[in-house]
């Protein structure tokens, strides 16, 4: 998190010198979140952000981090790993590293980086979070990690629960029509799918409209 948080702060800074625009406003899907918490307080970048929306992220940390770390097989925890990283890879990193991640992501990490990362008073902090109605809502591997992660924290979109995924002035929990729900995946559209009661891009369009008319 803080090496990518170092990066983003520089980013950010970037597109603020190149475009003259004052300060940004920063959606940022799960871990993503964690990062922008660490460029806003641990690298400079509170003075350019207006706010900060994190959609699943899980500032609690991840129940299946601790286990897939600590109590899964090597062979099956390579194997999650390597389709992770084959999805990063379409998402343009180049040399992904999902098991590094991971580590970041544990309940016990990001106790010591909620401690270390306090909220910035110049920044809008708000969160968004889904959640799985059944195991087979998310592919995989979220369907394998939805039983571990409902029987530690309760309702999860496949990954991250919602408990772990409340930050902020203002919580959005996403809840669908339907029996389906909407995965960690599914938050992004990451697999192009139609999902009744839902409509992902209206939703963001929402978003932004609602931080327009907060004034951000």
């Amino acid at each position: 998190m803080e090496e990518c948080g170092k990066e983003l702060a520089k980013r950010i800074t970037d597109i603020v010198n190149q475009t003259g625009c004052e300060k940004v406003n920063i959606i940022a899907h799960s871990k993503g979140g964690l990062d922008s918490r660490a460029a806003i307080t641990h690298f400079g970048a509170a003075p350019y952000v207006a706010s900060l929306t994190t959609v699943n992220t899980p500032h609690r940390g991840c129940l299946f981090a601790d286990y897939l770390l600590e109590k899964t097989p090597e062979k099956i925890r390579n194997g999650i790993a390597n389709t992770y990283n084959k999805t990063l890879k379409k998402l343009g990193d180049a040399s992904p590293d999902f098991l590094s991640a991971v580590s970041d992501l544990t309940a016990a990490a990001c106790e010591k980086f909620n401690a270390e990362t306090p909220d910035s008073g110049e920044v809008f902090y708000q969160s968004v979070m889904s959640y799985c109605k059944k195991a087979r809502s998310g592919k995989f591997p979220l369907n394998l990690s939805y039983h571990l992660v409902k029987h530690f924290d309760g309702r999860n979109d496949g990954l991250v629960s919602v408990d772990s995924a409340e930050w902020g002035e203002k919580f959005t929990l996403i809840e669908p029509a339907g029996s389906r729900g909407i995965s960690h995946g599914d938050v992004i559209d990451l697999n192009r799918e139609n999902i009744p009661g839902f409509d992902v891009r209206e939703f963001y369009v929402g978003l932004v409209s609602d931080l327009k008319k907060r004034g951000f």
